[in-house]
């Protein structure tokens, strides 16, 4: 037993003798290269997307008023002067309205004119027993003093009749008198009292008169309005068109009722002129900070896809829309729709410039990702997201600016700012790298306000550069170069190296070949 084991090793040892001996593999590296060549020529930075053509303004007519529609003048694609007649409501009953309600205000201004004339025969009788009053109160006073004389002189006839100096008769007489005239001078006190009664009554019948006329008046106002709102829905018997453009769509046909701003009501929407149009765009929340005024936008449409078109954003609204948890911003861009071969509502495929360089030197994107070992490096992450080194990059960039003493003071402000604004995205349930690139903008656009406009040159030009490493070959050896670099977009890298030129070859990509070759080996 022991005897076999000891064979079996000796044979394994001879095998493993013969293989390394006879049948050894000899693996061969060859290494080889891919060139790219630095380019002279335009680079453009693009953020894409899909919109739709919509007119610069557009109203969609509706009814103010209840009523059926007999007459049509318009239809659809026709053109529209501002108020140029579109169709008719029928009249009658509006027409019905207008006249009796100026029945109604005639009779309420006859009414009027007879309450004004009371007034003024009510005054005439206050003003004549005024009159009567006067003229009365006279009498009165010369009554008194003629009763008083009469008094006097009955005592002296009195007195005289005693002593028989005059007869009987004639003291009778004198007696006579007097009770005449206080006679007399009480039928003028009762006058007098008739009159105060009349100027009373007719002073109360001014004040009722007078705020009758008011009530009137009132009325009449009332009636007015009334009349000049009837009138007015008889004017919107007939549809005008509010602007100048064309029919974009008809809602309504001969025989419709319609009633006042319901929702069916909509009778016609307006366009303006075809020759202005719009480009109604959706962006989202991770490249809206690229969007600014302004710049440069080149679409398409699926009904012309080899005609470029281009346009310009002419506004960017704040207000954020939510759908699905994805946030994105409205944009418009404004172009002239010269041909008038673009209608409403087409698709259009978007690319917005949002950065572009030109006649500069450029060179391609595989030639600043190489490894000599064959493996292309991980792009990094941009300075401005989420990556730990982004605020120390930030704080570099800032250090090159040289602030003021003011602005530095400026600054201290924005950092506390920054907490909160972070605080209130993650509460959303937003993801970290989101949470970055809102953070950061919301940064940026808070610092930019303090720069000078050569600070903010200078800040974005540093922001946007960046060194990488390139290999060109020399004396047979791949040799590193630092290009320092800019704009990046459609494959290529904007190089801001002065030492570099047109035609200078550097290495794209590393080719490793690995081959066998098996040699007999001899004792």
């Amino acid at each position: 037993m022991i005897k076999k084991s000891v064979y079996l090793i000796i044979l394994i040892f001879i095998s493993i003798l013969i293989y390394f001996y006879f049948f050894q593999e000899d693996k061969i590296k060859n290494i080889s290269y891919e060139f790219t060549k630095i380019e002279e020529g335009n680079i453009k930075k693009i953020v894409s997307a899909t919109g739709t053509i919509v007119p610069t303004s557009k109203i969609v007519l509706s009814s103010e008023i209840s009523g059926k529609i007999v007459d049509i003048y318009k239809d659809y694609n026709d053109v529209v002067l501002k108020g140029e007649k579109l169709g008719l409501f029928d009249q009658n009953p509006f027409k019905l309205k207008v006249k009796e309600s100026q029945t109604t205000v005639d009779i309420s201004n006859s009414v009027l004119k007879q309450k004004k004339a009371s007034l003024e025969r009510a005054v005439a009788e206050l003003s004549n027993a005024k009159s009567n009053k006067v003229g009365s109160n006279a009498k009165i006073e010369d009554y008194k003093l003629y009763s008083k004389n009469l008094e006097k002189k009955l005592i002296d006839q009195k007195k005289l009749y005693k002593n028989k100096y005059i007869s009987k008769e004639d003291f009778e007489s004198s007696e006579l008198d007097y009770k005449r005239s206080i006679f007399q001078l009480k039928n003028l006190q009762s006058d007098l009292i008739s009159l105060d009664a009349i100027i009373d009554s007719k002073s109360s019948s001014i004040k009722i008169i007078d705020a009758e006329i008011e009530e009137i008046i009132t009325l009449i106002k009332q009636r007015e309005l009334t009349l000049e709102a009837e009138k007015l829905d008889l004017s919107k018997t007939i549809i005008t068109s509010p602007i100048e453009g064309f029919i974009l769509d008809k809602h309504i046909s001969v025989g419709d009722v319609l009633g006042s701003y319901q929702k069916d009501s909509i009778m016609f929407t307006i366009a303006e002129s075809l020759e202005n149009m719009n480009l109604d765009i959706f962006i989202d929340e991770s490249d809206i900070g690229k969007i600014q005024m302004d710049q440069k936008v080149i679409f398409s449409t699926d009904a012309f896809p080899d005609k470029k078109i281009e346009a310009n954003i002419s506004q960017i609204r704040y207000t954020p829309i939510e759908e699905q948890n994805v946030i994105t911003y409205q944009v418009i861009a404004s172009f002239k729709n010269t041909d008038q071969i673009l209608f409403p509502g087409m698709t259009a495929n978007i690319d917005i410039i949002i950065d572009q360089r030109q006649n500069i030197l450029k060179i391609k994107n595989a030639a600043l990702n190489v490894k000599l070992e064959g493996e292309t490096s991980k792009p990094k992450k941009n300075k401005w997201g989420g990556n730990n080194g982004g605020q120390s990059d930030m704080q570099k960039i800032i250090g090159k600016l040289s602030l003021t003493k003011k602005q530095r003071e400026k600054m201290m402000s924005i950092w506390p700012q920054l907490g909160k604004k972070k605080e209130e995205l993650t509460s959303k349930g937003i993801s970290e790298e989101k949470v970055s690139i809102q953070v950061n903008k919301f940064f940026q656009d808070l610092f930019v306000k303090l720069l000078t406009e050569e600070q903010l040159s200078k800040f974005y030009t540093l922001k946007s550069s960046e060194v990488k490493n390139a290999y060109q070959i020399i004396d047979g050896k791949p040799k590193e170069l630092k290009m320092s670099i800019g704009l990046n977009a459609g494959g290529y890298t904007e190089i801001l190296n002065s030492e570099v030129k047109e035609g200078d070859e550097f290495i794209s990509k590393v080719i490793i070949n690995e081959s066998t070759k098996k040699a007999l080996r001899l004792f």
